[in-house]
């Protein structure tokens, strides 16, 4: 009995031991020139040259749209991504008939932008054109899974025919993960894809798929794991901007190190301006109970992410916003309401029927569940909402089966929605 208490404070003890350390980090928040972004404004520059010399080259336009759309991802100007979106649409103009290239460009583009069923529909013409086939039904998968069809989405999956491809690896854990709820798996084949790519010299696929790894990691509470991964990214690019925000977040959510988490926010926000980073620094502040400062971020994330050029871009955050901290109950429901009609997945079902249960439905909020959430939707969000709803339904039994789920993903949600999910189950 002495062996297991000893286990279990050994245990405890480690998970309540910080994870992150600025000096680990500290070299990546001064403000050096981003090569990658220089690197891509000297082939801006070299291809609208090109384009000068001779308007309505296609291939010049092509590659301006690439690198618009690479720029984004560095700079965070949504504008660059409407610019490359305007300029593949004339290239398509063009060669529509004869290559899916475009039709798979735009596809693209409109996942970034949450327009998935516009991202179908030009899925749909490049599988009907028929070439290159196999680049269309990986994006094909993409899309389907956006879309929330399963169906689809494994049926694009079983056509690939080797199974051991870094293609097919990262697709089906996405699969593994999505819709049947295995993050273990998940994260088992993110790592063989990893090993595929680690010596192809490939910076940019390897920050991807890492960083991805690291997101996966911590979502299923391996920190250390997950903290070296991010490391392993900014060691490779200094500026790959959505690591830095992992650290931040992990700073922030298992080590409570509120301060040094607002530093590398800061510094974020400075070198990638997009509205991500009010909300993260709205979450700050209310654990901090600093009021005027939440307000403030709050006010910020809603009048940034209400710009029509983002779209449905931030749907998701508005909809938590609108529900459970403005209360906004109308609101809420016609975020909810639009995000099904364009993307019917469990999750934004799982929206619709939390909004349902904050207008007073609450009966219709049970049946869109238990018709369309409960056991095809395993985001901790997800299982809140059910807890909630069931809550509100009198339920006590299941709302706590929900809601203790949910709570093993407290590094996820956040201290806010885990402090909300803590003093939720004093009440059952």
């Amino acid at each position: 009995m002495k062996y297991i208490y000893l286990s279990l404070l050994i245990i405890l003890t480690a998970c309540q031991q910080p994870i992150t350390n600025p000096k680990d980090y500290s070299r990546y928040l001064q403000p050096t020139q981003n090569t990658r972004l220089q690197q891509i404004d000297e082939e801006l520059g070299f291809w609208q040259n090109k384009l000068n010399k001779a308007p309505g080259d296609i291939i010049s336009e092509n590659k301006i749209a690439g690198l618009y759309t690479r720029r984004f991802s560095y700079s965070g100007n949504i504008n660059e991504i409407h610019c490359a979106d305007s300029l593949y649409r004339q290239v398509n103009y063009l060669n529509h008939t004869t290559s899916s290239g475009t039709f798979r460009s735009l596809a693209a583009n409109c996942i970034t932008q949450h327009r998935f069923l516009q991202a179908k529909q030009y899925i749909d013409s490049a599988l009907a054109l028929g070439d290159d086939k196999y680049l269309t039904v990986l994006m094909e998968f993409d899309v389907a899974m956006e879309l929330g069809d399963k169906y689809r989405a494994k049926k694009a999956l079983n056509s690939i025919t080797d199974k051991s491809s870094f293609d097919y690896l990262i697709r089906q854990a996405k699969y593994k993960d999505h819709v049947e709820g295995d993050l273990d798996a998940a994260i088992s084949l993110m790592e063989m894809a990893c090993d595929k790519i680690k010596d192809t010299h490939n910076p940019s696929l390897y920050c991807w798929i890492r960083s991805n790894l690291g997101d996966f990691y911590g979502h299923a509470n391996r920190y250390q794991l997950s903290y070296k991964c991010y490391l392993d990214v900014l060691a490779t690019d200094p500026h790959y901007y959505h690591a830095l925000k992992g650290i931040a977040w992990l700073a922030f959510s298992h080590d409570k190190d509120v301060a040094n988490a607002r530093k590398i926010v800061a510094y974020l926000k400075l070198r990638h301006p997009v509205p991500d980073y009010d909300l993260l620094l709205s979450q700050m502040a209310a654990v901090e109970k600093d009021s005027i400062q939440y307000k403030q971020h709050i006010t910020a994330f809603m009048a940034a992410t209400g710009n029509r050029l983002y779209g449905g871009m931030y749907n998701k955050y508005r909809f938590n916003i609108e529900a459970n901290d403005m209360n906004d109950a109308a609101g809420s429901l016609h975020i909810a309401l639009e995000e099904v009609a364009h993307r019917p997945t469990p999750e934004a079902y799982s929206w619709l029927a939390w909004a349902y249960c904050r207008n007073g439905q609450v009966s219709k909020a049970i049946t869109t569940a238990q018709a369309h959430v409960i056991g095809k939707c395993f985001e901790p969000g997800a299982l809140f909402y059910l807890g909630k709803i069931y809550q509100a339904g009198g339920d006590n039994a299941k709302a706590r089966k929900y809601l203790t789920t949910a709570q093993e993903s407290s590094y996820e949600l956040g201290p806010v929605i885990s402090g909300r999910i803590a003093e939720t189950l004093k009440t059952l």
